[in-house]
């Protein structure tokens, strides 16, 4: 049986077809789909025990060996009162979370550590405990470079380290727009 040019023309078509439908699907059924990996959205990191749940934990110091403060939230999704500690360098904070209640440790519970043996940028490790269950968990350690954590500093921010930083008349104009500060925008 013979084919006519139409009909190898339809099935190669096809062939064609099928073959790019398989290659365009098949990518997404192997490859890492990022959208289904949570993580911390935030500059610190979360755990969760039981109904408690650590979120955006994180210590801002200025340098390894002064003073650093704990800051996120702790959020209690029980329905009975839980004592929570955080213990890190040999130092050790606890509070009491309410059923059903978030504490922050920014506005609420200051824990201020005052030899932190984490350098900012580090991963710091640390225990989180909720009623006596612990787990060791990795916390981010910032310093004041970021303009929100400045007034997180224990010991307050020193505006030199980051004077470097500033939009000054030797970076104008390196970017796409022109800044001139004595344009009056007309």
């Amino acid at each position: 049986m013979k084919l006519a040019p139409s009909q190898v023309r339809r099935a190669a078509t096809a062939s064609l077809a099928a073959i790019a439908v398989i290659g365009i699907t098949g990518c997404s059924a192997v490859n890492y789909q990022a959208t289904t990996h949570q993580y911390s959205g935030s500059d610190g990191v979360r755990a969760e025990i039981d109904d408690v749940k650590f979120r955006h934990i994180a210590f801002v110091g200025a340098e390894e060996g002064s003073p650093a403060r704990a800051i996120g939230t702790v959020n209690n999704g029980g329905t009975e009162d839980v004592e929570i500690a955080i213990s890190a360098d040999g130092e050790s904070h606890t509070f009491t979370v309410p059923a059903g209640d978030a504490v922050s440790l920014e506005h609420d519970e200051e824990f201020i550590i005052e030899n932190f043996r984490g350098a900012p940028g580090d991963v710091h490790e640390i225990t989180v405990s909720v009623d006596g269950e612990g787990k060791e968990v990795g916390a981010s350690v910032l310093d004041g470079v970021l303009p929100e954590y400045r007034a997180l500093l224990p010991d307050g921010y020193d505006e030199a380290v980051v004077e470097h930083l500033e939009h000054g008349p030797d970076t104008w104009g390196s970017g796409a727009a022109h800044h001139d500060p004595d344009d009056d925008g007309h």
